[in-house]
């Protein structure tokens, strides 16, 4: 099968690409800060998110690592999901990433409307005030444009369905903890897993059927699947 890719915005600052899709729903993958600093990250999940051409996908790459504090690919974001769903009769919008992505993942449904956001090893906030003890990314820290998002916020679940995925380590806790527990936001704690928890569940095969799973809002059969490998991992309720 031919797909089809439109560029949609390559500058100094950010990269978006919009690959057609044969059904009517669109992942939106949000890259994450990737290795070489001077160079735009890398797309992310697009085998995994495409589905063999299922899906429709629009990439996203951040060269400035704003954690969507940038104002103009906030906006151009908005824009070609709107686009996109109006053009190409899309019924369901899903968003996903990996740390910088997952929080980008996370805030989108703030901006517009999302189905469900699929966030691994996402931070709750990059603010210092609200993350005293975190210590990476200051490179990109201190390059921030002003705050619009200071944390992921109150993630409502009447707006959209979450599904979170962190590791249990002592550097995620800081952000996982922080995050609302909520018996209709789903997010889940694995043992034995740090900040590079999706490349672990890649190489265990696991990734494409958790990301189904989320996809397809299926929140019990996605916990029975990670309990087999990491036993009890569903964060507390209210």
């Amino acid at each position: 099968m031919q797909l089809i890719t439109d560029p949609i915005a390559r500058n100094g600052d950010h990269s978006i690409i919009h690959q057609h899709g044969t059904g009517s729903r669109l992942f939106v993958c949000l890259s994450g800060v990737g290795t070489q600093r001077h160079e735009m990250p890398p797309f992310e999940f697009p085998g995994t998110a495409s589905d063999g051409g299922r899906n429709h996908l629009l990439m996203v790459s951040d060269k400035r690592r704003s954690w969507m504090n940038d104002p103009d690919l906030t906006a151009l974001i908005v824009q070609e999901i709107e686009r996109i769903r109006a053009q190409f009769a899309i019924t369901e919008v899903i968003t996903l990433g990996n740390s910088m992505g997952g929080f980008m993942a996370l805030v989108l449904p703030q901006l517009t409307r999302i189905d469900r956001a699929i966030a691994f090893s996402p931070q709750f906030s990059m603010h210092p005030d609200h993350v005293p003890e975190e210590t990476r990314w200051q490179y990109w820290r201190r390059r921030f444009p002003p705050y619009r998002f200071e944390t992921v916020g109150s993630l409502d679940p009447e707006r959209c369905g979450h599904f979170i995925f962190h590791g249990d380590a002592a550097e995620e806790e800081i952000h996982w903890r922080r995050f609302p527990a909520h018996r209709r936001i789903h997010h889940y704690v694995l043992k034995g897993t740090g900040h590079n928890l999706v490349a672990g569940l890649k190489d265990q095969g696991l990734l494409p059927r958790i990301v189904q799973l989320a996809a397809a809002g299926k929140p019990r059969r996605l916990r029975l699947l990670l309990e087999q490998h990491y036993g009890p991992c569903r964060r507390g309720l209210r």
